[in-house]
């Protein structure tokens, strides 16, 4: 703290300077953009743009990269809300709520939520990183891969407990997303369920998972069942009334305070353990929201606390995975490890000697976070209005318009003929779960944890020569899983309560 307060004045004379401000504005419209697009996310976005920090001093590379990696979560949330396209694998939970909410009409109220709720967790997680940052890289550095095992485990209970119309409907699907995980090479060696298919020995991509998935049975529902509908005509009256409901009021806010206090906790927590990431912060803030919320039981209509819960925790998780990336040199996800690297060819070397070496750097760090969120809330409400106008279009048009644009999105992935054919059948297979009420959502967040569980179980075992019993009966991982337990049996016990006291209501009717 008085490292940063020492040095404040020489960092703000480095942000304001006119190349910084356009360094920033480059790397916040840079990252709004590409984390819009289907599949690419921070990392992605981060690696695209690596050779562009050759040319640039030190300062203005990290604080180029962050603008990028803040803005970049926030640009998921884009195509996640509007087309029910998630930019991220974070943004998966995003279109619970969002997607719902610009479904009723509300798509500028939606992106506004979004983008408050993202700054807000950006903001609050710096301050708290700028306060306690060396404290939360100590306890990060308590969890270990047994551990994160564990908090995989618990991730998968709050899947199938919260994700569905019941337990058993959750649990299936969480089961199926484990399942489409395990397709290609093993973490404990082999191949698995490849079925001597080349395609299949590098396992199902992540993107085509989500797009298949989130994408892609929207795209059919609109091709299928709204390709002989007519847009209503509103009136003059009508639209002024929906324009008024499509905004962010004072009450909205009041409302949401709670929430984004109780999801910025979140992320920051999520972010200063290492390899956590974006998703499990955006599901564990939402399943806690769900939980704590006076509106829980309406979660998955279009909630506003359901939408700002996961856009919170994902920016939060920005500042939070700096904590063990720069004190500890312990890279918190794939896009602190980039961040890292940009480091590491400066000549800066990251770790608890780097707060001594580079106060001024670390400073401008802490300061540049600031100055990011700024910036992302002033060019994402400016274009706000723009990007709701997607949801204007009528829904025969954006059919078809979707159908492409997830063909083309999957294509140019990798060049890769097979992909698109995964996602097409894919997309067949979620629309008819879609039909038979099995939710989708927690097949991806499923998909994106199993490698999570297998990997960190694979490490633990071979530190541990083997022994299962030391990797589960660490204090910290016996926490976890106790939690996980108590998850699955609490949402079981609440859908049993609920029907019975259904049936009671409708005996008593009669």
């Amino acid at each position: 703290m008085d490292v940063i307060l020492t040095h404040l004045a020489g960092a703000l004379g480095n942000l304001t300077s006119p190349t910084m401000l356009l360094v920033l504005l480059a790397g916040v419209s840079f990252g709004i953009v590409l984390g819009a697009l289907p599949g690419f996310g921070s990392s992605q976005s981060l690696a695209l743009l690596f050779p562009l920090t050759f040319a640039m001093p030190t300062d203005h590379a990290i604080v180029f990269f962050l603008a990028i990696y803040s803005a970049a979560e926030y640009g998921g949330s884009i195509p996640a809300i509007l087309i029910r396209t998630p930019g991220t694998p974070a943004q998966a939970v995003t279109v619970i709520e969002g997607y719902e909410l610009a479904r009723k009409g509300f798509a500028n109220k939606a992106l506004k939520i979004s983008l408050f709720s993202g700054v807000i967790g950006g903001l609050t997680s710096t301050i708290i990183f700028i306060l306690s940052g060396t404290t939360l890289a100590l306890i990060a550095l308590q969890f270990g891969p047994g551990e994160m095992f564990a908090l995989g485990i618990f991730g998968l209970s709050i899947i199938g407990s919260f994700f569905g119309r019941d337990p058993a409907r959750g649990f299936l699907a969480t089961g199926i997303g484990l399942l489409l995980a395990t397709v290609g090479s093993s973490g404990f060696g082999g191949m698995r369920f490849t079925f001597e298919q080349a395609y299949l020995s590098e396992g199902l991509p992540l993107v085509v998972v989500i797009i298949a998935f989130l994408a892609g049975p929207e795209a059919f529902r609109l091709l299928v069942e709204h390709r002989k509908t007519v847009e209503p005509k509103k009136s003059v009256l009508e639209s002024r009334q929906e324009r008024e409901k499509d905004r962010v009021t004072r009450a909205d806010a009041r409302r949401l305070v709670p929430t984004w206090i109780r999801c910025s906790l979140i992320g920051t927590g999520i972010g200063a353990i290492p390899g956590a990431g974006a998703s499990v912060g955006s599901l564990i803030a939402y399943s806690e929201e769900k939980r704590w919320s006076k509106r829980g039981k309406e979660f998955g209509t279009g909630v506003e606390e359901g939408l700002a819960a996961p856009e919170t925790a994902n920016n939060a998780v920005v500042a939070g995975t700096l904590v063990p990336s720069l004190t500890l040199g312990i890279p918190g996800s794939g896009a602190a490890a980039i961040l890292l690297s940009v480091l590491i060819s400066k000549g800066v070397v990251p770790g608890p000697l780097l707060f001594r070496n580079e106060p001024l750097l670390i400073t401008t760090i802490f300061v540049g976070l600031l100055f990011v969120n700024f910036w992302l809330l002033v060019i994402g409400i400016f274009f706000t209005r723009a990007f709701a106008l997607v949801a204007k279009v009528p829904r025969r048009i954006l059919g078809p318009f979707v159908m492409l644009l997830i063909i083309l999105g999957t294509y140019a992935y990798n060049t890769y003929p097979a992909h698109v054919v995964m996602v097409l059948i894919l997309s067949l297979v979620a629309y008819w779960f879609h039909k038979i009420e099995v939710p989708v959502v927690p097949i991806v967040l499923a998909f994106v944890m199993g490698p999570i569980v297998e990997e960190n179980l694979s490490r633990a075992l071979t530190i541990h020569a083997g022994d299962i019993l030391v990797v589960l009966t660490r204090p910290i991982t016996l926490v976890i899983l106790a939690l996980a337990i108590i998850t699955a049996t609490y949402s079981v016990i609440a859908h049993r309560r609920s029907l019975k006291e259904g049936h009671e209501e409708r005996v008593e009717e009669e």
